[in-house]
């Protein structure tokens, strides 16, 4: 238990450090303000709402996980500051936001443990000198906790919370976790909290961050156009509908694109998911060495933490990474002969590098009703990962997983957030038999969906999703993916689609 004495130093030392710690996250080398990633919007509607004294209950707190590197401090440094976020245009739909009528503190949760000051500890000297309680708050506060999960008794601080605020909607807590298993995991919160994830970036996040300053307006890809294609590759009634909407909306992506440097797309599946990289002017070894860093804090810090798997098998998960990246399915089998382990501590392994947010699993289609066991995709859900795993040496039959591993980036982030709104879920599979296609999506009880990524690869893709039309018993349409800038009807079920319109999402 920490003293009071010792409580009141950290805060006042906090106090008079908070703006200097922060100004490093908000502001860029040359002092201009960093840009807000696509999810600052969402936080920014959850503040109006709190101003306005709309939350839902359960928007009380807000929990954010997502793999380390990806901005979740510095996402909280502009919410801590957020009127200086606020484009000028938008600036009269949250007057309340910016005029600032509550109470806010940003609190590094790790820091606070390393002093072993607990959530509770330092929360209930907070209300002492604010001569004020949770229970009966009469003015606003927004309290930013980063880290959070390094209080080993966070959930239950923030289900005390919620549960003593419920007469009143004053409070407002958002909580960021680098450790996506502890944050998705705690029982505590299950009921009592939202959450989201704040994944690495998409290509289009990647030119607003890297050339936002440069290109100005240009930067940004038509308002709604990432919607529209997503609805439309979901929503199509068939190959002809999807290609002429492509036809239609050839000529703005085609205007995005011509905008930006020639090496934009290159830069961005070579280091461009993760923001921290973008001041560090291409330097692939230094990059490659720091987001092979991002890997190994989640296996030394995260997964060691949970005390599930033993020194062993710890030392070994970065091998069975670098086995998954270089390789196309993964037969676990083969991987537990390869790093003497057994098949129970593999798959568990996986398990947690899945729910960690490092990887994605695609399991083969109709896997899930048959109890034979067959090979299982394991994507990266940036292509940085896999490219730092390579050190950025990708033999050519690997190339092609690049291209997935960002597919998977979308379908994660983009498309299976799209089945609230037409009331359908989205299953995300492959075919796994020789000859098949690189993805089947089945959305709802009926539509089939087949996509293969024509990278290389003979026909571009067209034999792959007629072989698995078969094997599935029918589908919709295909898509071949082409990295070429065609766009091409090849029969009255398939389309041939540029990759451009994938990186527009």
């Amino acid at each position: 238990m920490a003293s009071r004495e010792k409580i009141e130093n950290f805060y006042r030392l906090w106090n008079s450090e908070v703006d200097k710690l922060l100004s490093g996250y908000i502001y860029d080398e040359e002092g201009d303000f960093n840009p807000t990633r696509y999810i600052f919007s969402y936080y920014l509607n959850i503040l109006k709402k709190f101003t306005e004294n709309q939350l839902e209950e359960i928007e009380k707190i807000n929990l954010l996980s997502g793999i380390r590197g990806v901005g979740k401090t510095t996402l909280l440094a502009q919410l801590y500051y957020v009127e200086k976020f606020i484009p000028t245009y938008k600036k009269i739909n949250y007057k309340n936001v910016i005029s600032q009528n509550y109470e806010k503190i940003y609190l590094d949760v790790s820091r606070l443990s390393a002093e072993n000051i607990t959530l509770n500890e330092f929360f209930n000297y907070y209300q002492e000198i604010k001569n004020t309680r949770f229970v009966d708050l009469n003015e606003k506060l927004l309290i930013l906790l980063d880290e959070v999960h390094y209080d080993e008794k966070w959930g239950t601080f923030l289900k005390n919370v919620f549960d003593a605020t419920k007469s009143h909607k004053n409070i407002l807590i958002i909580a960021t976790g680098s450790s996506a298993l502890k944050i998705k995991l705690n029982p505590d919160l299950s009921r009592r909290s939202i959450l989201e994830e704040l994944y690495p970036l998409k290509f289009n996040e990647y030119v607003i961050l890297k050339y936002g300053q440069l290109l100005k307006k240009d930067a940004y890809p038509t308002r709604g156009l990432s919607d529209n294609i997503t609805e439309a590759i979901l929503l199509s009634e068939n190959a002809k509908k999807l290609f002429d909407f492509c036809k239609s909306n050839q000529s703005e992506v085609s205007k995005y694109f011509s905008k930006l440097p020639p090496e934009a797309e290159r830069d961005y599946f070579s280091f461009g998911g993760f923001p921290f990289i973008l001041r560090l002017k291409n330097k692939k070894s230094i990059i490659f060495e720091l987001i092979s860093g991002v890997i190994d804090k989640l296996i030394t810090k995260d997964l060691l933490e949970m005390k599930k798997f033993s020194s062993e098998t710890i030392s070994k998960i970065k091998d069975l990474l670098y086995l998954i990246a270089s390789s196309d399915a993964t037969d676990i089998d083969k991987l537990c002969t390869a790093l003497r382990l057994d098949y129970r501590t593999v798959r568990n392994v996986l398990d947690a590098l899945v729910k960690s947010g490092i990887l994605v699993e695609v399991r083969s289609y109709g896997q899930k009703f048959v109890k034979v066991r067959k090979p299982i995709k394991f994507l990266f859900i940036s292509p940085s990962l896999r490219i730092s795993l390579l050190s950025g040496i990708l033999p050519p039959e690997i190339k092609g997983k690049i291209l997935e591993d960002y597919l998977a980036l979308i379908f994660w982030k983009d498309f299976r957030k799209k089945r609230k709104g037409f009331n359908s879920d989205i299953d995300i599979m492959y075919d796994s038999s020789a000859g098949g296609a690189d993805f089947v999506l089945r959305i709802g009880e009926h539509k089939k969906i087949i996509i293969e990524v024509g990278f290389g690869k003979e026909n571009e893709g067209v034999r792959q999703i007629e072989n698995t039309g078969k094997n599935i018993g029918g589908y919709d349409y295909g898509i071949v993916i082409s990295t070429k800038s065609d766009l091409e009807l090849v029969s009255d079920k398939i389309v041939k689609m540029p990759l451009k319109f994938w990186l527009a999402i």
